[in-house]
């Protein structure tokens, strides 16, 4: 498709569309492509310095951390899924099973995180510092893909924007340093995201499919304007892949694979075909990365499980008699049930005892799921830990900013697309799939598991590059209305 925002609101010498330049004679073409050079070398250097400036930020926020649980006499400052996964990375460091408690639970959790804190442990030994560290660079990475997200989707002035946002957020801060699998998922989740808005970027000047020949330059380029197939099915399978990395951090990410495949589907402006194969590409590249894992599943407890065999007692926690929409686990050690059932038994267990409590009280269930959903999009934070009146404050000021400019964002997107075009429909609804898509997604998954601002905060990277679109949109708006008075 063409890219009517990015277009009508190019700033200085923005990098044309595939489509103006095969338009354009050759000359202006390779002057445009000179100027953008120009362009964004000017952009590199201030980019660079707010990336320094993200990690100083983390990093201070990892030595401040560290030495906060220690003077508590702690070693995480959320434990219970914190300790959960650092004994999980120690197994993995030193070659032992992939299995805590007793009975042991070998498919408590994904292996993705453990997997990357057993780097750190590997390299430094058992401190938690040098992970911290470690996470606080892939903490500064998400702000990195948020830039490259909000710039591909609208402009590099939008992607500063977007990352100065998510670079400084307290909470983004702190949560980059703490032992949780939500910065490693959110950073995985974004190069995800920005494959599949690359996949859907697409210029709507038609072209036979069968017009890239495979001993032809234009093989891995772009023909009349619109990119090869074999680009494209590429694209669409590391989409898959990357989509499957992201769930082997955080299993709830699995019904993403079904939107970005409806995405392509409704969106992309190529033939049926085409856009069959990419979505046989998408659904293989996941069902591929996952494979080993369910394998090893398979073997361990008999059964082919591609994620987890916690989601019963999480799904309990959550829909139960007592349950108010925040975790309370006590449930699982007072029933003890693992003394007599296997892990697999015990997941179906609790996902029957999930099921019979909505039937049996649909009203309590719904009225629950209202209470998520209000603890995952509050303004400020949940835990109580983190709850004191200058963090919270911050919490909700940054709140108020990064939802309202969304809106406005969404608003000038739709106004500046051109709704009348087929073009511009698809996209302004490719820029809505990454940048709201997740949040939705997430939402609803929280609405029946436990809902915490902790898992809304991957979602806030992508929302930010729309926010960041809002935000220059006003400022716009205001220099326009100063300029006339």
């Amino acid at each position: 498709m063409s890219h009517p925002i990015r277009d009508s609101t190019m700033e200085g010498n923005e990098k044309p569309t595939p489509a103006q330049c095969s338009s354009a004679p050759s000359g202006a073409v390779n002057s445009n492509t000179a100027a953008s050079n120009d362009y964004a070398s000017q952009w590199r250097p201030l980019v660079v310095l707010l990336l320094v400036a993200c990690f100083a930020v983390r990093l201070i926020a990892a030595v401040w951390v560290d030495r906060h649980v220690q003077t508590q006499g702690r070693r995480f400052l959320i434990e219970g899924d914190a300790n959960g996964y650092w004994e999980l990375a120690e197994k993995l460091a030193h070659n032992q099973e992939y299995a805590i408690h007793s009975p042991p639970r070998r498919v408590l959790r994904m292996p993705g995180f453990p997997f990357v804190l057993s780097l750190s442990i590997r390299l430094f030994g058992d401190r938690i510092l040098p992970a911290r560290i470690l996470l606080a660079l892939i903490g500064t990475g998400c702000c990195w893909l948020t830039y490259e997200l909000a710039r591909r989707m609208h402009m590099r002035r939008t992607g500063f924007w977007a990352a100065v946002y998510v670079g400084f957020h307290p909470l983004h801060v702190g949560n980059s340093v703490l032992i949780l699998s939500e910065t490693l998922f959110a950073f995985v989740m974004l190069a995800g995201l920005l494959f599949l808005l690359r996949l859907l970027d697409e210029p709507s000047t038609t072209i036979s499919e069968h017009s890239c020949r495979a001993d032809s330059k234009s093989s891995c380029g772009t023909v009349g304007g619109q990119r090869c197939r074999y680009r494209l099915m590429r694209d669409g399978f590391v989409v898959g892949c990357l989509t499957a990395v992201a769930v082997l951090v955080r299993p709830g990410f699995l019904p993403w694979l079904l939107v970005a495949m409806t995405a392509v589907w409704l969106l992309l402006n190529r033939s049926r075909a085409l856009r069959m194969g990419i979505c046989v590409l998408m659904a293989t590249g996941c069902l591929l990365t996952l494979l080993p894992w369910a394998a090893r599943n398979a073997t361990v407890t008999g059964h082919w499980v591609f994620t987890s065999l916690w989601s019963g007692p999480s799904l309990y926690d959550s829909l139960n008699p007592s349950a108010t929409g925040a975790s309370n686990m006590a449930f699982f050690d007072d029933d003890n049930v693992m003394s007599r059932m296997s892990e697999f038994e015990m997941n179906e267990y609790y996902k029957r005892k999930a099921f019979d409590f909505v039937r049996q009280q649909p009203l309590r269930a719904a009225e629950l799921a209202v209470i998520k959903s209000g603890r995952f999009l509050s303004p400020v934070p949940n835990e109580a830990s983190l709850s004191n009146q200058v963090i919270s404050t911050a919490c909700a000021v940054s709140w108020v900013v990064l939802f309202g400019c969304a809106g406005f964002g969404a608003f000038f997107l739709r106004r500046e697309a051109g709704l009348s075009t087929s073009s511009g429909r698809a996209w302004f609804w490719s820029a809505m799939v990454v940048t709201v898509g997740p949040l939705l997604l997430f939402l609803l998954v929280h609405m029946v598991f436990i809902g915490s601002v902790r898992y809304r905060l991957p979602a806030e990277f992508p929302l930010a590059a729309l926010a960041a679109a809002g935000w220059r949109g006003i400022l716009n708006h205001w220099s326009r209305t100063d300029a006339t008075t």
